[in-house]
């Protein structure tokens, strides 16, 4: 496993070094990484989990699906009875998601426009909404994310996404943009803004959540990063 650090918050996050995406609006610099066999990683997350009283492992980068090991990481922390939450951009996930000890997926769809996702990643969406596809009719459990991008991906936008997830009435999360680390010329949404992308939604979907309404990422209490 390629692993830039480690973050510590109510639940331990891992942060896979390299992406197969070049994202204008990425906030995540990962620019060094150690490389660390599946099990040495599982020991020092175990003593992270009982030292900190965490349960909760969470699986990011970078793009994890590129980790050559990310199927033995996977089975080594649900033997220790982790729960393990993976989030991706989709791409690669397809191939190897029926082999993955995961309970939760979060696919990071940046588009429904293809030319707004090259725009934005510089590769196509045709991958990834296969994937979600794929996940919504072998009922994975797992639920799509889009960052919400004002005159980019826009308010028209996230209708386009809820309507293609609604065939499966799939999970939805809208996020604002925070304009943080990265040369993206674009300003964060408003409150009024993310409130009428959510009520759009909502025509489609069941289940749509903000940004808003609760923070997924908890503060970090520590960062561990690892000598080379």
């Amino acid at each position: 496993m390629k692993i830039g650090y480690l973050s510590v918050s109510d639940k331990i996050t891992v942060m896979c070094y390299g992406c197969n995406f070049k994202c204008k609006n990425c906030f995540v610099k990962i620019e060094s990484y150690k490389e660390i066999l599946p099990i040495e990683l599982c020991k020092i997350i175990d003593n992270l989990c009982n030292k900190k009283k965490i349960n909760t492992v969470l699986i990011a980068g970078g793009e994890p699906t590129l980790q050559e090991d990310l199927l033995e990481f996977t089975k080594l922390l649900k033997s220790k009875d982790r729960k393990v939450i993976l989030t991706t951009n989709g791409y690669y996930l397809k191939n190897i998601v029926n082999d993955l000890f995961v309970d939760e997926i979060h696919v990071d769809l940046k588009a429904f426009d293809d030319e707004k996702h090259k725009y934005l990643t510089g590769k196509s969406n045709k991958n990834v909404l296969k994937c979600i596809k794929y996940l919504a009719k072998k009922k994975f459990n797992f639920e799509v994310d889009t960052v919400l991008i004002p005159n980019i991906v826009d308010v028209d936008e996230i209708e386009k996404i809820a309507k293609f997830l609604s065939k499966w009435d799939v999970r939805y999360r809208i996020i604002g943009y925070i304009p943080f680390n990265n040369n993206l010329n674009a300003r964060k949404p408003t409150k009024e803004e993310l409130l009428k992308a959510k009520e759009i939604a909502k025509k489609y979907l069941s289940n749509v959540t903000t940004s808003l309404d609760f923070r997924r990422h908890k503060k970090v209490k520590e960062i561990i990063k690892f000598d080379k």
